[in-house]
């Protein structure tokens, strides 16, 4: 293994010292040239990333325009959107060159990329995919709604960076309200919305939110207590889960970064401070990320404003000192209550019809014609000169084509509806 990440790393330098450009390599690849007929329909982002340097870009492979028709995005080429596709192009550079020997160890690497449009994303830096390697020397790559890409060719290199091809288009994270079906999660994003303090798209817009939502079986075992809450108490335990930021969002990459002693054990812990204005005390130990005495249960669910950590029970603003008890295999419920007659699910009739800029960018009528339109450089927000040629459709070798409004499109859309739940 340690041959192969060395010869990997000499494989990179020995590119860059080949000159290869980013057009060579692109034409010069089979698999790449769905790829490359994407890339001409915008040829100002296919002209800024020739010219770049320091970029890595994840490149779709040509498996993967075969199965557009099958995924979210399908609407976005059948309707020609040019301002999604060209997010979308986006999405898949990372800043920075990123062999594959830079994502090994087995912990996770988020990458900011060139997604940086605050229409689709409002994450600093540009929003992240996640990378690492498992088992078997096999590389994932993850993006938004849990979707996850296999890296089916590492480290080809050209003089201005790295190139992996991918078998599966990366989703750019919808907001929480439009995630949360996705990860069986309906209850808490809900629980957000019903507080009235926090403006009802807060945790849908607001920068680089960190998020610890309980489960659904975590709100159903207290939801007898809701009915008793003061607005006042009700709002407090809602902020207390939300961890803001204009910098950064807290992915596990972050946490923990300190040291204690404690039973014979090592615990790693950090301190966050919540929108309620109290502190979250994270713990790592025995291989298990904890929010003071709530053990996360999936970790780094990516969203369009930063990142959502599910855990197994709900937190107390009142009970900051419990700590994280690793011997303990179960939920440890500290705010009073017990579920209610039919086991229903609190706050689900909160939930509105959603305001997901995924599924806005999507599925809008696009604003440009086919001829072309203003284009910006990769990271610009400011307007370039020249125009595009025009988006793709799937008509164009990807797949059989689906008309928008009839049987098999209706399918992928109505697929498209109930995965960000709208329904």
């Amino acid at each position: 293994m340690q041959l192969c990440r060395a010869l990997a790393t000499c494989s990179l330098f020995a590119g860059a010292l080949a000159q290869q450009s980013l057009v060579q390599l692109i034409q010069g690849n089979p698999n790449l040239t769905d790829f490359e007929s994407l890339l001409k329909a915008f040829p100002n982002v296919y002209k800024n990333l020739s010219t770049a340097s320091e970029i890595t870009i994840f490149a779709p492979s040509n498996a993967a325009f075969a199965q557009l028709n099958y995924t979210v995005l399908a609407p976005a080429f059948n309707s020609y959107n040019i301002d999604f596709q060209r997010e979308l192009l986006r999405y898949h550079v990372a800043v920075g060159v990123h062999p594959s020997v830079s994502f090994s160890g087995g912990s996770f690497s988020f990458l900011p990329t060139l997604l940086t449009n605050q229409s689709t994303t409002n994450v600093t830096g540009g929003q992240v995919i996640s990378v690492v390697e498992q088992a078997g020397n096999n590389f994932v790559a993850v993006s938004g709604l849990g979707t996850r890409a296999s890296i089916t060719e590492l480290d080809i290199t050209f003089n201005g960076g790295v190139l992996h091809i991918v078998d599966t288009f990366f989703i750019p994270p919808p907001d929480l309200t439009a995630s949360s079906p996705s990860f069986n999660l309906t209850s808490a994003p809900a629980a957000f919305i019903a507080a009235p303090s926090i403006l009802t798209e807060y945790v849908n817009v607001a920068e680089d939110l960190t998020i610890f939502a309980p489960n659904n079986n975590a709100l159903q075992s207290i939801a007898s207590s809701f009915a008793s809450m003061t607005v006042q108490d009700f709002t407090a335990l809602v902020e207390y889960h939300i961890v803001p930021s204009n910098t950064t969002a807290y992915y596990s990459a972050n946490l923990p970064n300190g040291a204690v002693a404690q039973n014979g054990s090592v615990y790693n812990t950090t301190t966050l401070t919540s929108l309620q204005g109290g502190n979250l005390t994270i713990t790592f130990v025995a291989n298990s990320l904890f929010v003071n005495q709530a053990r996360v249960i999936q970790q780094d669910l990516l969203l369009s404003n930063g990142v959502l950590h599910i855990i197994d029970s709900v937190l107390d603003p009142n009970a900051t000192g419990v700590a994280a008890n690793p011997e303990n295999p179960g939920p440890v419920q500290i705010v009073p209550g017990s579920s209610i007659p039919g086991n229903q699910l609190p706050f689900t009739t909160d939930l509105p019809t959603s305001t997901s800029i995924l599924f806005s960018l999507v599925t809008q009528t696009p604003t440009t014609t086919a001829n072309g339109s203003a284009e910006t450089g990769p990271g610009s927000g400011s307007a370039a000169t020249s125009t595009e040629a025009g988006p793709l459709s799937t008509s164009k070798g990807w797949g059989e084509k689906v008309e928008v409004g009839t049987g098999g499109t209706g399918i992928v859309l109505g697929a498209l509806v109930w995965v960000l739940g709208f329904i």
